[in-house]
């Protein structure tokens, strides 16, 4: 999110510090590492390497650090505190013992030292050509991290205290669980996720995190010891200036825009005066579902945040008129074993279905996946592909020869949904996808033929294959917290389970795009995310999926 006014930035400058402003202004990496999980699984034994090195060094340094100190405690010893010189080579005891410190002991310490400074050369040539060689994070990864955090708890609407604390509840299915870290948020960690916060247009929530910040100080004052009342006043200075911004935004703007949120209230109790009656007005208003119709992008990231946290929007009428069932359609492959169907929405048509692919074949799709994910893009305003916190996740693609289980898996996808999927002008590659901290994909739509783009400025091969007709996306994985996929307009909400599959509908029968069937994937709040995607092409399927006599009319089964 961006902040209104050019001043602001100027501000932010002066406020986010060094730390921060290394991250406004370094260029991405051309690859990230916090948008997988998977990736960020390769850094825990990467590290663990590390420390491995560092401990056989530290068991090393030890014993040369004793050597060390026994040459100045023999020194200390001898001269209890007397520095004179005649008294102490008067003695020929005394100064032999001199001679032998400085030529023997010597010696040896200075061989101890070589060897120290050798062996912490080489520790670090180790580390500095392990980060070369590998994957390793850096401030963009960082950043990243930092307002997947922001997001999270914005999202899900998690107490920052307690998340500062390293605790946290589960949504939906996983309410009632709560998820603790291994180590809680320091105060100078809750002030980064202020900045970040702030930086991004979440004011609200920047101020949430910098009374965190100031908790954590109260808390724990002691470790931070004279840089206490530093950090105090740098808190407090930030406090001070994002309280100015998001009174001046929601006073300007209001408290909820696509670029920026604040509290229904301001922080200055001034801005109250004459003005209470505007405020009190914005704090009762009453979210109402506008489902089935055009929403505006704050609608459509309001509607999708409640459906993230596992909020009922339809109605009880049209929730009651969805059903579960077996289907066969006569298949002989379906027979002994039926789709086990699970209706999410009749218009457009939505469905799970469920253990369409065995645990060995999701794991097959995994194991193939993993070695080639690359950072996911999004198709950006000018048509090219981008890549941006829109969508945090890594994915690969996977033609067919590349394993014999792999034909096997998309005959299963044919027979389930009675589409085409054989020749490669009927269906795409199988795409892997893997979400990192807090992975997401904001609304979108599948379809890549836009109606208002010149058949000139069209990709030639969308145009010989067809749109995307269909989607059928197979999670992967079980996700213990968040990472739903959900529709907005449609209010409609499919958890992750593995092995089962969502299927819908992209087009109408003519071809034209079905915008209800906007979609997103909600933020991972606790594990990790795989799905595996299949897009059907449009024009391999006109024997199956066949033209309708109204423009508007919609394929309104799960098979054809």
């Amino acid at each position: 999110m961006k902040p209104p006014v050019i001043a602001i930035w100027v501000l932010v400058s002066w406020c986010l510090g060094a730390a921060s402003s290394s991250i406004i202004t370094e260029q991405p990496a051309i690859d990230d590492i916090f948008s997988s999980v998977s990736k960020m699984e390769a850094l825990v034994h990467q590290e663990n390497a590390i420390v491995d090195m560092l401990d056989s060094f530290l068991i090393d340094a030890k014993q040369r650090i004793t050597i060390i100190q026994n040459y100045v405690t023999a020194y200390r010893q001898v001269m209890n505190g007397d520095l004179s010189s005649s008294k102490l080579v008067a003695n020929p005891v005394d100064a032999y013992h001199l001679v032998k410190r400085l030529t023997i002991d010597w010696d040896v310490v200075e061989r101890v030292l070589e060897a120290e400074s050798n062996s912490s050369r080489n520790a670090l040539n180790h580390v500095q050509v392990l980060r070369e060689t590998s994957v390793f994070p850096n401030s963009e990864d960082l950043h990243g991290a930092a307002i997947a955090l922001v997001r999270l708890q914005d999202t899900y609407q998690l107490n920052v205290t307690e998340l500062a604390d390293g605790h946290y509840n589960g949504v939906d299915h996983s309410r009632g669980q709560v998820f603790q870290s291994r180590r809680d948020l320091s105060g100078r960690d809750c002030l980064f996720m202020a900045q970040h916060a702030f930086a991004d247009g979440y004011y609200d929530t920047a101020l949430q995190w910098a009374e965190a910040a100031l908790g954590q100080f109260a808390r724990k004052g002691d470790s931070y010891g004279s840089e206490l009342e530093a950090f105090r006043n740098e808190v407090k200075h930030f406090v001070e200036f994002a309280s100015r911004v998001h009174d001046d935004v929601l006073e300007r703007q209001g408290p909820r825009g696509v670029n920026w949120q604040t509290n229904s209230h301001p922080v200055d109790r001034q801005f109250l005066t004459g003005n209470s009656e505007k405020y009190n007005s914005l704090a009762e208003h009453q979210f109402t579902p506008k489902l089935y119709q055009h929403q505006t992008e704050d609608e459509e990231n309001e509607h999708y945040e409640r459906l993230c946290r596992g909020e009922k929007l339809r109605s009880a009428s049209i929730e009651a008129s969805l059903r579960c069932r077996l289907v066969t359609r006569g298949h002989p492959a379906l027979l002994l074993q039926p789709l086990k169907v699970e209706e999410q929405s009749l218009d457009p048509m939505i469905v799970v279905l469920h253990d369409l692919l065995t645990e060995r074949q999701t794991e097959i799709l995994r194991e193939l996946g993993e070695p080639k994910l690359a950072t996911s893009l999004h198709r950006g305003g000018e048509g090219k592909f981008v890549r941006s916190m829109i969508r945090t996740s890594k994915n690969a693609w996977l033609q067919e020869h590349e394993n014999a289980s792999l034909p096997v898996i998309r005959r299963r996808m044919e027979i389930a949904t009675g589409l085409i999927y054989g020749p490669e002008t009927a269906s795409e590659y199988f795409q892997i996808a893997n979400y990192g901290i807090g992975g997401l994909y904001k609304t979108h739509t599948d379809n890549v033929i836009h109606p208002d783009v010149r058949p000139e400025d069209q990709d030639p091969w969308n145009l010989y294959v067809g749109d995307r007709i269909a989607t059928l996306m197979v999670y992967l994985t079980n996700v213990e917290a968040g990472g739903a996929t959900v529709f907005p307009r449609a209010g409609v909400t499919c958890w992750p389970r593995k092995g089962s599959a969502a299927f819908w509908w992209n087009l109408y029968k003519n071809g034209e795009p079905d915008l209800t069937t906007r979609h997103g994937a909600c933020p991972v709040l606790h594990g990790s995310k795989w799905v595996s995607n299949k897009w059907i092409r449009q024009y391999d399927q006109m024997l199956v999926a066949k033209c309708g006599l109204h423009p508007l009319e919609k394929f309104n089964s799960l098979l054809v």
